[in-house]
């Protein structure tokens, strides 16, 4: 498989404050990759300098990040308008709650086909939008897009932002808690839908998640970060199997079972 995403010994920082420090991934097409932390491990920071979306202030003060062997850090504004949605995209914790309230899906999701392709007519837009929610499981795409966000449920918006998200097919998509806001019957369609994707697209996906149960089921390889550095890292096996590490193992014990089964 070719080389995908690769950020090496990255340092991210907000004025003299370094939030991540030597961070370093090295992804293949098609592979799926999580980073498991705490809250203000530094997990969200790393996909956000990924996608040139760091809140004011932040940058990456060393290090590299690459994506097809081309530097990100040196994009323009116009170069990661065009980037964006088309080649990496990002799912939210909450979609619904990246949506505006007051439009219906429709009008949402019509004005982003336009915006990536600005040939298309209103009603291509439409069709295409329909499409995309319907292979994400929904009921009626059009019924979907006719709603407002607060008509749908959680798993539903969610499924919209995957819709809108994948609707360019995008090499590498990044996936900020998409499962936390939601029942656990619900988050475990959305792993599956997740995992679809990488079938049917060959898309890469970086999920980031404090769950470490979720990362084993979905990963091929895990990062586990804390206090913005790379803790311990290795595939499912070596991380749930062979892992000596006692942040590590604190994780693991975290996670929930049944009858005295723990389920990663």
């Amino acid at each position: 498989m070719a080389l995908l995403l690769e950020i090496k010994n990255a340092t991210i920082s907000y004025g003299t404050r370094e939030i991540v420090k030597d961070f370093n991934l090295t992804m293949e097409e098609g592979q799926i990759c999580s980073i498991v932390g705490e809250s203000g491990s530094g997990k969200t920071t790393v996909i956000r300098a990924a996608l040139g979306l760091l809140a004011r202030g932040g940058k990456v003060t060393k290090g590299e990040i690459l994506f097809n062997g081309q530097s990100l850090l040196n994009k323009t504004a116009d170069e990661w308008r065009e980037l964006r949605g088309t080649e990496i995209s990002m799912i939210f914790q909450d979609s619904g709650a990246m949506m505006n309230p007051t439009r219906k899906i429709g009008s949402s999701y019509v004005e982003y086909i336009q915006t990536h392709d600005k040939g298309i007519s209103k009603k291509d837009a439409w069709d295409k939008a329909v499409r995309m929610l319907e292979r994400m499981r929904l009921p009626s795409g059009d019924n979907i897009m006719r709603s407002y966000p607060f008509q749908l449920s959680g798993g539903m918006r969610q499924r919209v932002g995957i819709a809108m998200g994948m609707t360019y097919e995008p090499k590498l998509l990044l996936a900020d808690e998409p499962t936390s806001a939601l029942d656990v019957t619900t988050q475990a369609q959305i792993i599956r839908q997740f995992m679809e994707l990488r079938d049917d697209f060959g898309t890469s996906i970086i999920i980031v998640t404090h769950n470490l149960g979720v990362a084993a089921y979905m990963a091929d390889y895990l990062i586990v970060m804390k206090n913005g550095i790379i803790e311990d890292e290795g595939t499912r096996e070596q991380i749930l199997k062979v892992s000596e590490n006692p942040y590590t193992k604190m994780l693991l014990e975290a996670v929930p079972s049944l009858g005295g089964v723990r389920y990663v």
